[in-house]
Parts: structure tokens; C-alpha cells; sequence
């Protein structure tokens, strides 16, 4: 029976240093799919209401021909950073695909909420996707992003399965330089697997996080970065992959990771020798856990406590010193939110835990 490879990778961000192509090194490796796939984490389009926010990801749309150079068919633009040009933005963001011939999910002009999936057929295999995003945000009259919401996905996944052999969910979610997913995350995921879907793709973290085999379908809870700006991140994010999955009509044959890094020209590349090995064990060892069923909500807040409570309030620092009150405002709020209480008590847990370990030690 035929078969079809799909490949998918992570955030891609199309800005390099030193005048490099963004996929000139991997390029190769991207070649060995019936169809790519990413998340588009940035607009082709430098006009348009910049956002009131740190890190606004804007390229000229000229930048679309890197992502038609690579190979790529299919793209989700339903992430946090594509409204950061606004409207005009979006829209030429999605001029740029369609002129390209690249489908794309997660979005859309006008309020066409019934229409985001795509299916795309390759060696006779059809495949459904459908992108969603989470987070706090409105829509700006006249386009829309797909809001990650448990039911809806549900609905569009049961609506799409018709048309279909298998679905492919995109979700950018999670909690951003942590490595392991929510237990909130994995009980959704496995929800979309067990109402339809093959694969879950998730991104969004800027880690890699764990792979896990379920109930015949395939999640990845971060694909982590692929082409990114990983200048102030730590080693491990500068670790990447190319998840290559071989279906045929009926199921998944099998799948491989292909482990990569980004170099300092914000490049990815396929990881040799000691590296290749080292991103593997990485892979592993996140996947491990999730795996097991070992993430329960109080080990997962202490492990993301300090980081995501610092992670913020730099973000805040910035915004309030260029934009005043209102983000000052929106901290003061955002601080006795009741996930930030749970970081605060996983975070206490885990300096009491490494207090009593080093009086013993």
C-alpha cells in the first residue's frame, strides 16, 4: 500500500545575521517529504498597527520566497505573533502564501470560522489539518484566528474527518522555555486524538518537548524552534528537529526524528556526532516522563515556576517603561492570577526541596 511522508518542524522566523538564507543548511534534508509543514511565527509584511508588545516578529514580504525555496506546502499562522502588524499585517501574510501556493491553517479574512481546515492529498493519502492558537486576544474586524478551544476543536475534527484519512492538529500552547507540557495539555491532546485526529503538533514553548505514542495517533508537545532567533535562550533551545511521519490510508507506519541545530546565524541544520547524539538523549528524556504518565500538576509548577514568573516580569519591565499605566496595570492583575499562585508555591516546594537535600548532603 502506498504511503506518504509528512515532515513537520516548529516555529520558523525567516530573520537570519550576516545575510544568510534562513533553510540554506538544511535544505537538503527538507527534500524528503511528500509534504512539509510549520508554524509561521511572524508576518510578511512590514506595514500596518504595530503592536503595543516587546518582541514584534515583521519581515518584508519578499521573505515568503524563503518558505517556497524550502519546500514548504502547508503552514499555520495561528500563533501569538501574528496579529503584531495588525489587520493589514495578517492579510498581507496571507497574500504572500496564497501568491506562493502555500496553504496555511489557523487563519483568515472575515469571520469564515467554518472554514479552517485544509486537506492536501499526496500518493492517494489525504490529510486534514486544522490550527489553533491559545491566549488572551480579539481578532481585528475583517480576519480571524482559530482559538484553541476544547470543544470547537472537537467539532472541527469530527466535521473534517469526512473528508479525509487523517487530521493533523496544530496548536501553539503551552508555556514558553519550559520542557515539559502541562497536565492540562496532555489530557487535551489526548481528547483530539481520541475524537479523531492522528496527530497532534504543538509548538509555541521554544523547547523541544516530549513525543508520546497514543492510542494509535502520534503527539508532539513542542516541536521547539526551527529557523529562530535563539540568542538569549539557553543551550538545550538551540536544539531542534524535523519530525518525518509515514502514513498510509490506514494509520501511522512509523515515524523518525531527525535531531538539528540552530547556529548562531539563527540557521538550523541537521546535528552531527556528539551533538546529534546529545540532542537524541535530549528528545528522550523529555519524551520519557510524559511517557510514563509521570506529570502531575504539582511537580509541573515546580518546574516552571521560577522561570516563567521571571520570564514575565521582564517582559512587563519593558512594557511598562515604554508604555506606561496600562501595563503596570495588567502586571498588578497578571501577579495574584491563580497561576501565578500556583508558581509561587511550586516554586517554594522546590528551594525547601533543594534546602533539605543540601542540609544532608
Amino acid at each position: 500500500m502506498t504511503a506518504m511522508r509528512l515532515q513537520a518542524v516548529g516555529d520558523v522566523l525567516l530573520w537570519t545575521r550576516n545575510g544568510k538564507k534562513p533553510f540554506a543548511l538544511i535544505q537538503h534534508e527538507l527534500r524528503q517529504k511528500d509534504l512539509l509543514f510549520g508554524n509561521l511565527e511572524a508576518v510578511l509584511s512590514e506595514s500596518g498597527t504595530e503592536r503595543r508588545k516587546r518582541w514584534i516578529n515583521a519581515n518584508p514580504p519578499e521573505a515568503g520566497d524563503y518558505l517556497k525555496d524550502a519546500g514548504f506546502d502547508i503552514l499555520s499562522v495561528a500563533n501569538n505573533h501574528t496579529l503584531d502588524m495588525g489587520r493589514e499585517g495578517l492579510e498581507k501574510t496571507l497574500d504572500g502564501l496564497e501568491t506562493r501556493r502555500i496553504a496555511y491553517i489557523g487563519g483568515a479574512r472575515g469571520d469564515r470560522q467554518r472554514e479552517r481546515g485544509q486537506v492536501l492529498e499526496r500518493n492517494g493519502v489525504r490529510i486534514g489539518f486544522l490550527g489553533y492558537t491559545s491566549g488572551r486576544f480579539r481578532s481585528p474586524p475583517g480576519v480571524t484566528l482559530s482559538k484553541l478551544k476544547r470543544r470547537t476543536v472537537i467539532q472541527d475534527i469530527r466535521a473534517l474527518k469526512d473528508r479525509c484519512d487523517h487530521i493533523v492538529v496544530s496548536l501553539h500552547w503551552g508555556i514558553e522555555n519550559v520542557y515539559y507540557p502541562s497536565p492540562d495539555q496532555v489530557r487535551l491532546a489526548h481528547d483530539f486524538i481520541d475524537n479523531g485526529a492522528t496527530l497532534v503538533l504543538g509548538h509555541h514553548s521554544h523547547t523541544i518537548q516530549g513525543l508520546e505514542e497514543y492510542n494509535g495517533g502520534l503527539i508532539a508537545y513542542s516541536l521547539g524552534n526551527f529557523q529562530f532567533d535563539t540568542e538569549l535562550f539557553k543551550e538545550e533551545i538551540k536544539s531542534s528537529m524535523i519530525l518525518s511521519v509515514d502514513l498510509d490510508r490506514y494509520g501511522i507506519r512509523d515515524y523518525t526524528v531527525t535531531p538539528c541545530v540552530i547556529n548562531s546565524n539563527f540557521q538550523p541544520a541537521v546535528a552531527e556526532g556528539r551533538t546529534r547524539e546529545r540532542v537524541r538523549h535530549w528528545i528522550a528524556k523529555c519524551s520519557d516522563r510524559v511517557q510514563k504518565g509521570e506529570i502531575t500538576r504539582k511537580w509541573w509548577f515546580e518546574q516552571i515556576g521560577e522561570n516563567y514568573l521571571t520570564y514575565n516580569m521582564d517582559s512587563y519591565r519593558y512594557r511598562i517603561r515604554r508604555h506606561g499605566l496600562a501595563p503596570l496595570v495588567e502586571c498588578g492583575v497578571w501577579l495574584v492570577t491563580p497561576f501565578c499562585l500556583n508558581c509561587y508555591a511550586g516554586l517554594i516546594r522546590k528551594r525547601l526541596r533543594q534546602r533539605h537535600a543540601g542540609g544532608h548532603a
